[in-house]
């Protein structure tokens, strides 16, 4: 008879009722976590409905740590049948050892699985905002260039200047369209908004405005006849006021109803936006400031040169700062980076506590083994096959827990980004699936258990066979 088989008919009894046991709070806890995702009721504000959610990601966390150690269970019969016909004792040993104990496996593997988990969310948060701020630069702000006084955006930061500056850049070598762009400060229903304005009639055709209800070009061309205004996301999520609907502004000229025409995405703020064409701003503002120079060049232009001559015969002047499209797209994600220099430490944190749970437990199971050890060692498993069997169980452990991390994260992920995000700014984020994080966080949780098993795998093969034969 084979040590291994000598090991399984002296120490192992299963005990399969734990993790059936674990498996029906799982059951309740999950079914709980999809009820609260699923309940919507009228009157519950952005906040109430953003808390609800993340209680729901808690709970569907809590269910899975519940459902590990079925999943142990499961795995144990899986990696049994591709182990086949293998002689690789530790590795064999490994696996008996998650069989023994799948409970106690289990804590370990959840707190792998929570880890892993917040690492993806993390990561796809950050991947899907990533994308969706780039891919809404792009169709925004299609300008080659943006010149502006004081500030390289239009904001609060920057000097607004008089439009007669807008003739000596329409005639520059180069530009093929010219629009004016102006943000100012307004209330709706007594609440902070922002009022946008710019020629649709001479920018309708190179703008590609990102729309969420109804058609860009129509949207655009019925602006520019003063038909009606476009509606931030945003402003329709704090409101309640989308397409067809009337809005009522204060203006100098008095209160003025405008018909919405379209929402658009819009990134810049979350207090919402409207979008009116210039020539009615003009008119009900009497306002005939410009916040910045949008301009589109002929093609095979040298930017450039363009930019040498705005410089030479506005800059000094005007305290001008002209920006390319590049430029504002890397401004935008460099703002973006710098807002999640905290996500990036919960990451670490993260990390580290799913290392020291691998080898809290790691050596736990070592010490409560400690005569099974012994005995293993006197019918004369060696050194190596006890490291390798402590090393096995962690890398089926830290498989385990990087594949339910990697479940559990995506699910989460998904609702947080396309769900939590909208309901709390009114901003819709598109889902970036981040597969290089994905691939790294299962390599990760392999590579950190193996590591992680390093000392108990020391441990047990120092064992004492007398001490440990004799230890009770």
């Amino acid at each position: 008879m084979s040590p291994l088989e000598n090991y399984r008919q002296a120490v192992w009894t299963p005990r399969s009722q734990r993790p059936l046991r674990a498996s029906v709070w799982g059951f309740v806890l999950l079914m709980a976590a999809i009820f609260l995702w699923l309940y919507s009721p009228d009157g519950l504000g952005g906040v109430q409905r953003f808390t609800l959610g993340m209680l729901a990601a808690m709970l569907f966390l809590l269910a899975l740590c519940f459902f590990s150690p079925l999943f142990i269970s499961w795995s144990v019969r899986f990696l049994r049948l591709c182990m086949g016909r293998l002689t690789w004792v530790g590795g064999r040993l490994g696996i008996d050892n998650l069989a023994r104990s799948p409970t106690r496996c289990g804590i370990t593997v959840s707190t792998l699985m929570i880890s892993l988990a917040s690492i993806f969310i993390i990561a796809a948060f950050i991947n899907s905002v990533r994308g969706s701020l780039i891919s809404w630069v792009d169709r925004m702000v299609t300008a080659d260039l943006i010149v502006s006084s004081s500030a390289k955006t239009a904001g609060p930061m920057n000097v607004p200047l008089n439009e007669d500056l807008a003739d000596g850049l329409r005639n520059l070598s180069g530009v093929q369209v010219l629009d004016l762009y102006r943000l100012i400060r307004s209330t709706y229903q007594g609440k902070p908004i922002l009022v946008e304005s710019f020629s649709a009639r001479d920018s309708q055709h190179v703008r590609d405005l990102p729309m969420v209800e109804g058609e860009k070009t129509k949207a655009l061309s019925q602006m520019a006849e003063g038909e009606g205004v476009l509606v931030s996301e945003s402003f329709k999520a704090r409101f309640g006021k989308g397409l067809g609907d009337v809005v009522e502004l204060p203006t100098p000229s008095g209160i003025q109803r405008f018909t919405v025409l379209g929402v658009y995405v819009d990134y810049s703020s979350d207090s919402g936006s409207v979008l009116i064409d210039r020539a009615l701003y003009k008119r009900l503002w009497d306002d005939h400031l410009v916040d910045a120079f949008d301009l589109w060049l002929t093609p095979g232009t040298d930017e450039q040169a363009v930019i040498q001559a705005v410089k030479r015969d506005y800059g000094e002047k005007y305290q001008l700062f002209v920006s390319t499209h590049r430029e504002l797209r890397e401004t935008v994600v460099g703002i973006m980076e710098q807002s999640f220099i905290v996500n990036y430490a919960v990451l670490l944190v993260a990390v580290v506590v799913s290392v020291l749970s691998v080898i809290n437990t790691l050596l736990a199971s070592v010490l409560d083994r400690n005569r099974e050890i012994g005995v293993l060692r006197a019918i004369g498993a060696t050194q190596g096959q006890l490291k390798m069997m402590v090393v096995a169980e962690a890398g089926w452990m830290g498989l385990a827990g990087g594949i339910l991390g990697l479940l559990s994260g995506t699910i989460i992920s998904y609702h947080h980004v396309v769900y939590n995000t909208k309901v709390l700014t009114g901003w819709t984020f598109q889902y970036h699936y981040p597969f290089g994080v994905a691939l790294a966080c299962l390599v990760l949780a392999v590579i950190l258990c193996l590591l992680a098993a390093y000392v108990p795998a020391r441990e047990a093969a120092s064992t004492n066979i007398v001490t440990a034969v004799g230890y009770e």
